[in-house]
């Protein structure tokens, strides 16, 4: 006699079985498998979170530049000014010495003129006195 054997093809066991069922239905194991997805979804807000505060901290640091960029150029218009205002000074002061050197010369020469005409009339008054005492000694 003739056997006749019969094969079965066996299932196919590479798919996952999650595939099968609802996420309702899946057992406790593969919700463990879910907390990876949890953890990555707090990384992600954590790692958006904090591109959002370097962008902040960006922002903040280009607007403390250009405002030290402002302060820098109203520093040296000040400084320019300063300096402008030094030099009209410094015509100032030498155009008033050369209006007051001429009138102190004047006074130092007016000054000399009445000491030496007083010297003048003090030594001949001293001449006269001189020549009375000597008058008045002789007889």
């Amino acid at each position: 006699m003739h056997s006749t054997r019969l094969v079965t093809k066996p299932k196919n066991t590479w798919k996952d079985k999650s595939e099968e069922k609802p996420p309702s239905e899946l057992p406790a194991q593969t919700t463990e498998n879910n907390v990876p997805g949890v953890l990555y979804d707090l990384r992600k807000k954590k790692v958006v979170g904090l591109r959002k505060s370097s962008h902040d901290k960006d922002q903040s640091l280009k607007y403390k530049d250009e405002a030290i960029e402002m302060l820098a150029k109203k520093v040296e218009t000040l400084t320019m000014a300063m300096e402008v205002e030094a030099k009209k000074m410094i015509r100032e002061v030498a155009a008033i010495e050369k209006e007051v050197i001429p009138v102190h010369v004047n006074k130092a020469l007016d000054n000399r003129a009445k000491r030496s005409s007083s010297n003048t009339k003090n030594s001949s008054n001293t001449a006269q006195i001189l020549a009375v005492r000597a008058a008045g000694r002789n007889g």
